[in-house]
């Protein structure tokens, strides 16, 4: 069997300088995920894309002061897209099931709104503005 020394746990082993040497750990790792997330999602564009069939049938840019609606009629049918600032969403859609009207706002690059009955794709993509930190 197995005993713990009770000194262990009631903190006598840890020095003053054990505990600053965690917090300079802590916060080293901490600014370090922030650098690297922010780096990489650094896009100076966005821009939404409409696919039909998988095939690209228009790429809007995205930012403040666009203000569009696009209506996209197709032989698999018909959908409204509306594209407010860096937003974009789908307003209508005459699929059975409307799941991609119900879908939220999308603005990051990587998002998606599908309609599967039309086969219609909305992606947000973005232009990477610089060299990111982990590329150099």
């Amino acid at each position: 069997m197995l005993y713990f020394n009770d000194k262990l746990f009631q903190g006598d082993y840890m020095t003053k300088y054990d505990k600053i040497l965690i917090f300079i750990v802590l916060i080293a790792s901490i600014s370090g995920i922030v650098a690297v997330n922010s780096a990489a999602l650094n896009y100076n564009n966005l821009y939404a894309e409409i696919l039909i069939n998988n095939e690209l049938y228009k790429k809007y840019t995205l930012g403040y002061g666009v203000d569009e609606t696009i209506v996209v009629e197709s032989e698999y049918g018909r959908n409204v897209i509306r594209v407010d600032n860096d937003h974009v969403y789908m307003q209508e859609s005459d699929c059975p099931d409307q799941i991609c009207v119900q879908m939220s706002k999308i603005s990051e690059p990587g998002e998606i709104i599908v309609c599967l009955p039309n086969r219609l794709i909305i992606m947000v993509t973005g232009e990477s503005g610089s060299i990111d930190t982990i590329t150099r």
